[in-house]
């Protein structure tokens, strides 16, 4: 391994000014005020959605407000310098290392990007935490179950989690300063495809964050060996976002074990490729019955255009994800309700949702409501469509700009 300081210096503000790119204002603003507190600070999400992006802003923030750079250590698992040395006790090495060359004697805000790198890293920070060593501890991960069961239970009561999404459209408009609502539903908000200006060049990124996602979060992870049958099923479920998925159909289809075949799902959610929309039922036997098959949305638009390799411009499945998308920043629970004709696409918190791309809305969008409003009293009923805007009705630009109230 090279000279740990001289890794660390690559990614540390001892020496030189850091590049906090745009600043992400609502996340910063969410953040920090916890970065005082004792609890250890995590940060999940898809890969590239900006997480390490968000730690420099936040040592940004820190040094503003007084922080010396001695205090800060910043350490990027993803490194190359540290590929062959991934192993528990390399966080004593490193932090013995960094104590010996900025000789602070202060608080350490110590940050790790993609700490999932390093098996049990949890053990090592709650032994910190419990000697009451004088370490704020941030970690980000590219993997939602981060706070796996050995987490949870390790660090219960000791961490503070929040999930980092790619732009939203708010966003994507403070980013580019333009409201092109087409190009963001086409592409989605992976920042640094948002700030390419070429369409081939946001392609190939979308095609690199893809694989990567699928190899190094996934494959890598969970030693798979049968790489093609899994990155064939990937593709299919995110371009059929939004669509009811069973899982003895796709089992028949793609001749994976069902049991293999689900745990490849899973996999996929937990990296934030895709996230479930189970049936919405006020039973729990209902809701998990059979016939009621859940549907899973991709976590970004562009993932959706990425893996059409006939890809056609599916307005309606543009919408509907990019309204998914948004709930998704807020809400945990997200589902859907049918029966026979009628459906609704979302319902959250005593909303019930239906997206349309239809300049002129059809009549079984009103219907699906109509029927779920006679069996569930007490919710407001909601239609997104393109431009009409009247009670009950909202155009999707408006729906994806505005704070979520409900």
């Amino acid at each position: 391994m090279e000279n740990i300081i001289e890794i660390l210096k690559k990614w540390n503000p001892w020496e030189k000014e850091i590049d906090i790119g745009i600043i992400r204002e609502d996340y910063i603003k969410k953040i920090f005020p916890f970065i005082e507190r004792k609890e250890v600070l995590v940060l999940k999400g898809v890969r590239r959605s900006g997480k390490s992006t968000i730690i420099k802003q936040l040592i940004h923030e820190l040094l503003k407000k007084g922080v010396s750079k001695e205090q800060i250590l910043y350490i990027n698992l993803e490194d190359y310098g540290f590929a062959d040395n991934l192993n528990i006790g390399l966080f004593d090495i490193i932090f013995d290392e960094y104590k010996r060359y900025t000789k602070n004697k202060k608080k350490t805000y110590l940050f790790i990007d993609e700490v999932q790198k390093i098996t049990s890293w949890e053990k090592w920070v709650r032994t910190k935490y419990d000697l009451e060593e004088n370490i704020k501890f941030i970690v980000t991960g590219s993997s939602a179950s981060l706070l796996s069961k050995e987490l949870s239970t390790l660090l219960t009561g000791r961490n503070i989690s929040f999930t980092i999404m790619p732009l939203s459209f708010k966003e994507y408009c403070f980013f580019t300063k333009k409201e092109d609502l087409e190009e963001y539903m086409l592409y989605g908000g992976f920042p640094e495809v948002v700030l390419e200006k070429s369409e081939e060049k946001k392609n190939y990124l979308l095609q690199q964050y893809f694989e990567d996602i699928i190899h190094k979060d996934i494959i890598d992870r969970y030693n798979i060996r049968n790489t093609k049958q899994i990155i064939n099923l990937a593709r299919y479920l995110i371009s059929t976002s939004g669509s009811k998925v069973s899982v003895n159909k796709l089992s028949k289809v793609f001749g994976i074990a069902k049991d293999t075949l689900s745990a490849y799902i899973n996999y996929m959610v937990d990296a934030y490729l895709l996230s479930e929309v189970s049936y919405f039922s006020f039973s729990a036997k209902v809701k998990h019955e059979v016939s009621k098959l859940p549907k899973f949305y991709a976590l970004d638009n562009g993932l959706i255009k990425i893996v059409n390799i006939k890809y056609s411009k599916n307005i309606g499945q543009m919408f509907e994800n990019s309204v998914f998308i948004k709930l998704f920043e807020k809400y945990n629970e997200i589902s859907y309700w049918g029966e026979l004709n009628s459906e609704v696409d979302f319902i959250v918190n005593k909303t019930a949702i239906n997206v349309t791309s239809a300049d002129d809305i059809p009549e079984r969008e009103f219907k699906g409501l109509d029927e779920f409003d006679k069996k569930h009293k007490g919710f407001t009923l909601l239609i997104i469509s393109n431009l009409l805007k009247k009670r009950n009705v909202i155009p999707i630009r408006d729906f994806l700009r505005q704070e979520l109230s409900y």
